[in-house]
């Protein structure tokens, strides 16, 4: 077994059984609530979570994230995640393909799961356009996740140190040259508002957060290392990074008219309704999926469909028909609590 593979298994173990997300889950929708709506004029059937993005409707505002890819393990879970996709009607993205480059070693999810919308991955310090051309046709993909990793790779003992490769030139030839959407996400620390400008200024259309709050990449690292040194070092920057709800408004702000995929902590309906408040087209979760998916499909499904139903629920006790209504209910702090202070203090 090659040390990418066996770090591979390790990332799986170390989910599945270990304490991996951020020191203290801090993710930034705990300062934000909804305003409820005591009696709204409409039914469970009139709900409309769905979404059109990529120029594809999906049924509900959901990504499963990239988790896994290129090991044993990793062929049951993403065809069980891919079966989920596409019965909920949901893209999913795969884990890097970085190991599986080399050999053109192939899954086919496509073959086995019927009109699943699939998502390739690379890191960014692999990124050129013939990988990303192969990972593509690897498992016949619809788009290609960019992930950047910077501060996982920094404490992870084999990690890359260089950054400063042409990465935005590279990154600029490919997205002029590939006609699928080209997304670039991070891995739960966070995109800042430089950083975005930068992408769309390279051609990129869609960017997912991958705020702070939820798995923690540098500490599973720390985690998986073999001496305490690193283990300590992972454990000082365990809360490094913007916190996803944070990111989600900052790179909105920045370009309004960005595909923004918020990801990172996020872990039920109603959080997932206040990342689409603050502007994300898509919520991508993982960790809880991925466990989920260790279990059996029956358990993933019934993970998903409370997600689904705790958004729904969101979405008719705060009057919102459609996802685009979700945002004039948002409030800062308490339902009230604005309007409240602002009374007594005129008192």
């Amino acid at each position: 077994m090659t040390i990418i593979e066996q770090r591979k298994k390790q990332h799986i173990d170390l989910c599945a059984k270990s304490d991996v997300e951020d020191k203290d889950r801090d993710t930034g929708f705990d300062l934000l609530s909804f305003m409820p709506c005591a009696l709204p004029e409409l039914d469970w059937q009139q709900i409309d979570p769905s979404v059109n993005v990529w120029g594809r409707l999906f049924d509900a505002p959901l990504l499963i994230s990239g988790m896994t890819f290129g090991v044993a393990k990793s062929e049951v879970i993403n065809l069980r995640l891919a079966k989920a996709a596409a019965r909920f009607n949901i893209p999913m993205g795969v884990g890097s393909q970085r190991i599986a480059l080399p050999k053109g070693q192939q899954q086919d999810l496509k073959k086995n799961v019927a009109k699943l919308f699939l998502i390739a991955n690379l890191g960014i310090s692999h990124l050129s356009l013939d990988n990303c051309r192969r990972a593509l046709e690897m498992i016949d993909a619809d788009a290609i996740a960019i992930h950047l990793n910077v501060m996982q790779e920094l404490i992870q003992n084999e990690g890359d140190r260089n950054f400063n490769s042409g990465i935005y030139t590279r990154l600029e030839q490919v997205c002029s040259n590939l006609s699928c959407p080209v997304i670039v996400k991070e891995v739960g620390f966070g995109i800042d508002p430089a950083t975005a400008q930068r992408l769309f200024d390279c051609g990129v259309r869609t960017i997912d957060v991958g705020g702070k709050g939820g798995t923690a990449w540098g500490w599973i690292e720390g985690l998986r290392a073999d001496d305490r040194y690193t283990l300590n070092l992972a454990e000082s920057f365990r809360g490094w990074g913007i916190p996803t709800a944070f990111a989600t408004h900052l790179v909105r702000k920045q370009l309004a008219e960005i595909t923004l995929i918020a990801t990172g902590g996020i872990r039920d309906g109603v959080t997932v309704a206040k990342a689409l408040a603050l502007g994300a087209n898509l919520c991508g979760i993982g960790l809880p999926l991925l466990r989920a998916a260790l279990i059996d499909e029956e358990q993933l499904e019934h993970t998903l469909s409370t997600i689904i139903r705790g958004l729904k629920i969101t979405m008719l006790a705060t009057a919102s028909r459609k996802i685009n209504e979700l945002q004039r209910a948002l409030c800062f702090g308490a339902p009230g609590e604005k309007e409240f202070f602002r009374g007594v203090n005129s008192l």
